[in-house]
């Protein structure tokens, strides 16, 4: 069980959070004997008035020393005032030790009430565990502690959080059957969580319930869902909101933010950004802050208008606003993408000079390590990954690939995989794109062997590898001219059943032809059709280029024919390839006559 509601022989027995264990032996910040019980009246106030003006930053030892003096009071304090202290626990998301805290209350046979218990259900749904809120739900209504609106909303919460949607829609109806009103907030908990999932389609009728209800949505639950209409690309749908909204309700910076985000991240969009920046500040009067900016210069950095951008920061300094790093993130990255590696060294240095302010971030030194590799500065791009390593930071994934896609990229693979042997060797679990990059530099260096080995490592490891990594396999080995091994390696994919499309066949179509093997091409083509994978245009240029360097000009004429009929054109090389053969073989009247018809 969860919860004791009779006296244990031991609070020791109970399995505590180790700051609670602190109770029973030597505080950490004491080197005295605890206190004797304080039973003056006046001291009696003051420590309950401290506990009261406490911040929600407080630590967790403070929590349980405040804890561990109320326990000494006599005569000993309400569970009012210990739900004071347990709520403050809670608010500064120290959810184990109030889960801890509550346990050791309750261990000394005092009765929770049902705000006692809302807390700790409210801590185990911020800890990811809303089933054991369920469970003390159901010690609830045993012990006869009627659950309150409070008490469901943060069972809603708990799931809205987790993602588990069906769930919460479900407690939602059970919650109605039962007699409860839902409130705003219970709908507020919905339209987050739907948001979360990408449903905004439900969460708009979570809203119309809302209003047909008479409970005002208020700006929170309307900026949920403009973040979530936005954040799939429902920019349209968001507007009509927004102006709907404005009717009832008064939107307020973090509404423009959602707006202007969406259009920012659309093509072209940043021009109806600045509109609605300038319909914001000037006609509402409501004052940009980081986020704004930010979302701003990012929008300006990816069109590559990086001076606008630089405008952009200028004004935000001169109104008062401190850029963060999100802020000069942006710009580095604009810089970088513009090959502007020096101004983006410049923006670096003014993070630095931030001090502690301004702290630069893993995504500030992966965006300059890729723009460094990008130029092919490899050896700059490696000096920023000891920096990385002696200011303590972690290297992630990104930071890892982008390094070796800089070195596969100025042709250096045998450093690559060093690189590629160290991530492992610091924890890191390569990604599918990361292996993807090493295997087609090994590839393309001709180191063909090592290749097959990594891929072979690749598997055995038990990665979940996609068609790319079989793709640049299939294409490595063709090139090499092991096409057996790679006819072996078709078959395999084909009985993992991974989804293949044109791609693949046309690669192992090209490497049949180049060993001369037409009819086994020919045979491929044949068998995509009964796959249900039709050949495409590349598909017939490919086999058609490996019938003329073979002079094989009866199926020339076949292939030429069935690609008029299916609307596809040579391409280029093809083109090139019949150039060829018609200024060897300029008697060939038939085939003149066939390619101008």
């Amino acid at each position: 069980m969860l919860l004791r509601f009779n006296r244990t022989t031991s609070a020791t027995t109970l399995l505590l959070h180790p700051s609670v264990t602190l109770l029973y032996y030597s505080h950490p910040f004491s080197t005295s004997q605890p206190p004797p019980p304080i039973s003056d009246s006046a001291n009696r106030t003051r420590l309950l008035n401290s506990i009261r003006a406490v911040e929600t930053t407080a630590t967790a030892a403070a929590a349980v020393d405040f804890f561990r003096r109320m326990l000494t009071l006599s005569p000993f304090p309400c569970v009012q005032d210990f739900n004071l202290l347990f709520g403050l626990v809670a608010k500064s998301h120290h959810h184990a030790t109030a889960i801890s805290l509550i346990k050791t209350f309750q261990s000394l046979s005092e009765s929770a009430d049902v705000c006692t218990l809302n807390i700790f259900i409210n801590c185990l749904c911020h800890l990811r565990q809303t089933t054991l809120g369920f469970a003390v739900l159901g010690v609830m209504t045993k012990t006869g502690v009627e659950p309150t609106l409070v008490t469901l909303n943060t069972i809603l919460n708990g799931l809205c959080i987790e993602g588990d949607m069906d769930s919460a829609l479900w407690l939602v109806e059970k919650m109605e059957t039962l007699g409860y009103q839902c409130n705003s907030r219970t709908y507020g908990e919905l339209v987050n969580g739907l948001c979360k999932i990408g449903d905004t389609s439900g969460a708009v009728e979570c809203l119309r319930k809302m209003v047909e209800r008479n409970l005002e949505p208020n700006v929170v639950v309307y900026n949920a869902i403009l973040d979530g209409l936005c954040k799939r690309r429902l920019v349209n749908e968001a507007f009509e909101l927004f102006r709907e909204m404005g009717v009832t309700v008064e939107p307020n910076v973090v509404s423009y933010n959602c707006l202007i985000q969406g259009l920012c991240d659309g093509f072209g969009g940043w021009r109806e950004g600045v509109v609605l920046f300038h319909e914001m500040v000037v006609e509402k009067g409501i004052a940009p802050d980081v986020q704004t900016f930010s979302i701003l210069v990012d929008g300006f950095c990816k069109e590559g208008l990086v001076l606008w951008a630089e405008n952009v920061l200028g004004f935000m300094v001169r109104t008062g606003v401190e850029p963060n790093v999100v802020t000069y993130n942006s710009l580095i990255g604009g810089h970088c993408l513009r090959n502007w590696m020096e101004e983006a060294m410049r923006v670096f240095g003014l993070i630095v000079s931030e001090g502690e302010r301004c702290l630069p971030s893993v995504v500030t030194y992966n965006l300059l390590i890729h723009g460094w590799c990008r130029v092919k500065e490899v050896d700059k791009a490696m000096s920023l990954m000891g920096e990385m390593i002696r200011k303590g930071l972690d290297l992630d994934v990104v930071t890892w690939t982008v390094l070796i896609c800089g070195f596969c990229e100025v042709r250096k693979p045998l450093a690559a995989m060093e690189l590629f042997s160290d991530m492992k060797r610091h924890g890191q679990v390569p990604s599918l794109h990361t292996c993807a990059v090493v295997l087609d530099s090994l590839f393309k260096c001709w180191l063909d062997s090592e290749a097959v080995s990594l891929f072979t490592v690749m598997e055995k490891s038990g990665l979940d590898l996609d068609i790319v990594i079989y793709n640049i396999m299939l294409d490595g080995m063709c090139k090499a001219g092991k096409v057996d091994d790679a006819r072996k390696l078709l078959s395999c994919v084909l009985e993992k059943g991974l989804t293949t499309d044109a791609y693949t066949y046309n690669i192992m179509i090209k490497g049949l032809c180049k060993e001369g093997l037409l009819d086994d091409a020919e045979e491929l083509l044949r068998k995509m059709e009964e796959s249900g994978c039709t050949p495409n245009k590349h598909s017939y240029n490919v086999f058609l280029q490996g019938l003329l360097r073979k002079y094989d000009i009866s199926r020339c004429r076949k292939y030429l024919q069935i690609m008029k009929g299916k609307g596809f054109r040579v391409d280029a090389v093809t083109t090139e390839f019949i150039t060829r053969f018609l200024s060897a073989n300029k008697g060939d009247n038939a085939f003149q006559e066939m390619l101008l018809s």
